[in-house]
């Protein structure tokens, strides 16, 4: 009898380690979800703030040829242009460059309100 009270000591004892155990690994495992949701949403956060500035500082260019589509002019008016200092530009080697932002700023230098009322 002595043996079999012996055995189911330490059984309820094994049960209890084991029921101890995976309390220790359950909190654990909260633990790491909590900080794993932290860490996801931090990088969430940090993820659209660098999408946000790149995209606030992003320069969209067009080329000569895709400038002188949107103003329908010819390659002698976007190179007097340039010589007049009508419009910004960038050059590389023989590649010329412009940003959207200085073609806006060039419209808006030459606009004119209409005198006519209707």
């Amino acid at each position: 009898m002595k043996d079999y009270k012996t055995y189911l000591e330490k059984f309820v004892e094994d049960c209890y380690k084991k029921f101890d155990e995976e309390d220790k690994k359950r909190e654990s495992k909260k633990v790491i979800d909590q900080n794993y949701e932290k860490i996801e949403k931090r990088l969430t956060e940090l993820i659209k703030k660098l999408d946000k500035s790149l995209v606030q500082e992003s320069i969209q260019l067009l080329d000569n040829s895709q400038f002188m589509d949107l103003m329908g002019i010819s390659v002698k008016t976007s190179q007097s242009w340039r010589d007049n200092g009508l419009v910004s530009f960038s050059q590389i080697g023989n590649k010329i460059y412009y940003r959207v932002s200085d073609i806006k700023e060039l419209l808006e230098k030459n606009h004119r309100k209409s005198s006519k009322t209707i």
